[in-house]
């Protein structure tokens, strides 16, 4: 890509562009320890763009993609639109569309946060069968001011009032009640390296990023270009990821 100095503008695009991706080691652990495989069907609860649902169609699992934003549900079937093993529903958390017992691994991200977590529970009893087996997976930037992530956290929030952290805040406790305080819990690095461009991306796919008319855009696009030109070899930065899931069995 070159290097056009300026924001993409399509914050839609840019998170199915930029926004990193999920490791393999998520479906090593759901097999070696959960008895998980590739001919098992998967729900995604609040799918979005299909980022976190690409992970199992690869695999070659069926994968039901459910969204309550039906502009969600578009962009994740154009995201998606290889793969013959995927469904899209629009649905919720506590009232998906799927069949009963239709289902072996429920998947959420970050949207477990606004989920009504009894009548969710509730809901995926009913569709799921053996094993029985929820896992909410998110990635979250690391904070490491030796690397480009700490120079990506001082420009957002040196420029971004609407900044709020690296995406971390679903409570840990919520996710234990939520599981009868019984279940799996698995941190796995993971990474993501982009050329400047890629940069500007990733910042303009987030709900904090400010627009062009912003008068402390272009001075933003400069710091940038400047830690880039610091950190960049080969002309990519790496950002780094934490991914965290957390896995029980609902019986």
């Amino acid at each position: 890509m070159a290097d056009t100095g300026e924001l993409p503008k399509d914050r839609s695009e840019n998170y199915s562009k930029y926004r990193s991706a999920y490791p393999a080691d998520v479906l090593r652990i759901l097999n070696e320890k959960y008895m998980f495989n590739s001919r098992m069907a998967v729900a995604d609860i609040g799918c979005g763009q299909g980022n976190r649902a690409r992970l199992f169609l690869e695999n070659g699992n069926p994968v039901f993609c459910v969204d309550p934003n039906e502009e969600m549900l578009q962009k994740a079937r154009e995201n998606l639109k290889e793969f013959s093993n995927v469904t899209f529903l629009r649905g919720y958390a506590e009232r998906s569309g799927l069949k009963d017992g239709s289902i072996n691994l429920v998947i959420a991200g970050q949207s477990f946060h606004w989920f009504n977590t009894d009548k969710a529970k509730t809901e995926f009893k009913r569709i799921l069968r053996g094993p029985n087996l929820v896992a909410l997976i998110w990635n979250i930037r690391e904070e490491d001011s030796a690397t480009f992530n700490g120079e990506y956290e001082r420009i957002c929030k040196k420029y971004s009032p609407g900044y709020h952290g690296t995406g971390g805040g679903v409570s840990e406790d919520l996710i234990s009640d939520f599981f009868g305080w019984s279940h799996g819990y698995y941190q796995l690095d993971n990474s993501q390296d982009l050329d400047i461009e890629g940069i500007l991306g990733r910042y303009a796919s987030a709900s904090y990023s400010i627009s062009a008319e912003d008068p402390k855009y272009e001075a933003m696009v400069n710091e940038f270009k400047e830690s880039f030109s610091a950190y960049e070899k080969n002309g990519k930065v790496r950002l780094k990821y934490t991914t965290k899931m957390f896995v029980g069995h609902l019986k």
